[in-house]
Formats: structure tokens, sequence, C-alpha cells
């Protein structure tokens, strides 16, 4: 049925080019949103190369879902949002002027001392909270704060929402109502506190959010929901942490919408090397040119056994490069001084030289080429320590270097 769906609806769109179709297709009350989300997936995978189709269906979904409200509006939802960073805004945003909802109170990290002057500084998720007047807890250590716990008792909440909060939740907090986590990967993939990071690292081809109720591990409860979405190859993790946040926020609203509806999916156990994403350090993305692998390690003392092994190619580096900005960051060293890698590109042309070797200064595009162990990588822009951000090409004339030789 799901397929036949599919292939109807895009054969008569392709056929006439009349929207009408679609708008049929998002209006009727014979689909749950879900399933119309799934049809809109299957439909822009299979038939990605008609780029009117793809942008169609992506633009109705978006209207449609923007314009829903919730079944009904006289059900109040009652809801305790745990967040911190700026991933978790465009959630609380929707959950605040979503109809039929009410946040209760907002449980996020304390303050921080930021920058060289150490400035105490609240996190994004507390300053929207200040904007619409709702109560702020800020827990040193959540799980024993009992004075918490039994405030969060009270309330009665409906759900217990959480986006990149950054402690762990225990059993306490767990059983007093459907704990909701948003997670910026396509669960079981990238379980852990960096997922965007480590699937652009891998050089996955497809991202994605996904809700699942939270258990006693650490991304391990059953899958609720999942969205997809498309990306540029050049993009960095910032950019495509913003896209993952707002459509996460769509994805967190429809959970909570057709929550009755959803059959929670279990998580196979079976562990790969794609399974974790575990905090990063500031010496993962050390590059060493001549060598050949890149060794990624986990900076959880827990995690020691995790090794991640690739190839030195210009790929992988360009991978590296994308998935670690803007921190830890991607570098090189230079005698003693560490060159961070702020853009580059991939070619997969062979220059016959050594990897490591300078193979070509671009100054019209103030970029330099670099043979690695596959291909070749072009870097077009960099930031020695402690400088200014720069054109490839004006760092490696200060450093007098020449083609052929080796960084």
């Amino acid at each position: 049925m799901f397929l036949k769906l599919v292939f109807l609806i895009s054969h008569e769109y392709l056929k006439s080019q009349d929207e009408q179709i679609l708008i049929c297709f998002f209006k009727t009350p014979l689909l749950a949103p879900t399933q119309k989300r799934l049809i809109c997936q299957a439909i822009t995978r299979l038939f990605k190369a008609d780029a009117h189709l793809k942008r169609a269906v992506q633009e109705w979904h978006v209207r449609i879902l923007a314009s829903m409200e919730l079944k009904d509006s006289n059900n109040i939802h009652n809801v305790v949002f745990f967040g911190t960073p700026d991933f978790a805004i465009p959630t609380l945003h929707k959950l605040i002027n979503a109809p039929g909802i009410k946040v209760l109170a907002v449980v996020t990290q304390p303050d921080k001392p930021i920058g060289r002057k150490q400035i105490l500084t609240a996190p994004p998720v507390k300053t929207l909270a200040l904007e619409h007047g709702i109560k702020i807890y800020q827990p040193e250590k959540l799980n024993q704060d009992t004075e918490l716990i039994q405030d969060v008792k009270n309330m009665r909440p409906d759900f217990i929402i959480t986006c990149a909060y950054g402690q762990i939740i225990k059993s306490e907090i767990l059983n007093i109502a459907p704990v909701i986590n948003l997670h910026a990967s396509l669960l079981p993939d990238y379980r852990g506190p960096a997922p965007i990071n480590w699937s652009i690292i891998h050089g996955e081809k497809t991202l994605g959010v996904s809700t699942m109720l939270s258990d006693i591990g650490v991304d391990t409860g059953d899958v609720l929901l999942k969205a997809e979405m498309s990306f540029d190859n050049d993009q960095k993790a910032d950019s495509i942490s913003n896209q993952l946040a707002e459509l996460g926020s769509e994805l967190m609203l429809e959970t909570i919408r057709e929550f009755k509806n959803i059959k929670p999916q279990k998580q196979p156990e079976l562990l790969t090397e794609k399974t974790l994403a575990p905090f990063m350090d500031k010496n993962l993305g050390h590059i060493e040119f001549q060598a050949q692998e890149l060794n990624y390690k986990s900076a959880n003392p827990k995690q020691s056994d995790f090794l991640i092994t690739k190839k030195n190619s210009a790929i992988n580096i360009h991978n590296l490069v994308r998935g670690t900005y803007p921190w830890p960051g991607a570098y090189f060293m230079r005698g003693n001084d560490k060159i961070i890698l702020l853009e580059t590109k991939v070619t997969q042309d062979e220059s016959g030289l050594k990897p490591g070797s300078i193979v070509d200064l671009k100054k019209d595009l103030g970029s330099i080429c670099i043979q690695t162990q596959e291909g070749i990588l072009e870097i077009l822009s960099l930031k020695p320590q402690g400088k200014m951000a720069q054109r490839a090409s004006d760092w490696l004339n200060g450093q007098r270097l020449k083609r052929g030789d080796l960084l």
C-alpha cells in the first residue's frame, strides 16, 4: 500500500505538473502526518533526479506542517523542557508558540564564564526562557537536586522534552512522565554527545534527526520518529547543525501530536563503528599529510577502546575539516606552529608527487593544492594559531614554500 501511494502520487504529478495533486495528498484526513512525511521522504529519494518534483514536495511538506494545529486544541499538553545550547532553541521556541502546548518550566545548565575575560554568561535556552517569563532551574548536578525533582513531580507534566541538555537523566526523573529526546542523528547510528560531527567525519550522504523515549542508557531508548534532510557536501558542522535544529523542532511537534499513534521501535544492540559519537578533544583534528592513516579516538577515558582508522585521503581530510568546524578544528603542524584548516575542496586527480607535497598554488583563488595518499586536497583558507584567518596562498608565500615541497 505504501509503495503504491508513493508511485501513484509521483506518477500523477509528473504527468500533469499540477500542484493540486500534492495539495490533496497533504490535506487528506485518511493519512496521518507521520505517514505523509514518510511518503514525502520516499518520493524525494526515488525521484531525486526530478528537481521540480523534489522541490514541490518539500515545499508543500513544510507548508502543511507549519500550518497544522494539534488535533484537539482544547487538550493542553503540559511539558517541562530540558536543554542548553543554540541547537535546542528552535525546539523550545516551537513549544512555546505551539497551540495546545504549555511549557511549565525550563531546566538548563548553570551560567558559565566565557571568553578571555571569563564573563559569566547564561546558556541560550535560559535567555529564551527569560524572555517568555518561564520558570528556570539550573542545577549543578541534576540527579542530586531533590528539590528540583520534587518540583517537576508536582507539576505533573504530560511530557518531559529534552534536547542537548548536557547531563544524563536518571530513573527518578524518567519515571515522572514520558521523556522524549531529540537526537541529531538517524538512530541507531551516532549515539552520544557529538552526532553531527561524527556523521560528517564519516562522510555520511544522508543526515537527519530522531525523537526517542529516553531510558537509563545513552541514546539507547526506543525510537519514535525520524526525519532526513539534504545538504551540501561542502557544508560544515555549524551550518548543518542549524538546519538539523530546525528540522528537529518540527519533528518534535509531530511526535507530540502523534504520540498515541506512534509505535516505538527498539534499537538493535549490535555495535558498529558508526554506533558511537563520543566527546571530541582538541587533538582529534590533527593531520599528518605524509602518514598512511587518520586515527580518531574518544576523549572519554571510559571509551579507551574506541578507535576509528581511515585512509589519509583528500575526501577523508575534507570531511574531518567539515566535521570539526568550528571546534576543535582540523590542523597540521608547521614546526611549532599550529595551522588550522578552515575551508577545503577535493579533487580526485593525482600529481605523482609524494603525499604531503605541494602540487599547485592558485593565486586567482588564493588556494594551495596538497597531494594526499589518495586525491588532491585544495586548501582555500586557513588560520595560523594566534593570527587572523587568511587565504592559503598568502600563508604559503610567507613560508617561502614552492611546488614539490613537503608539508
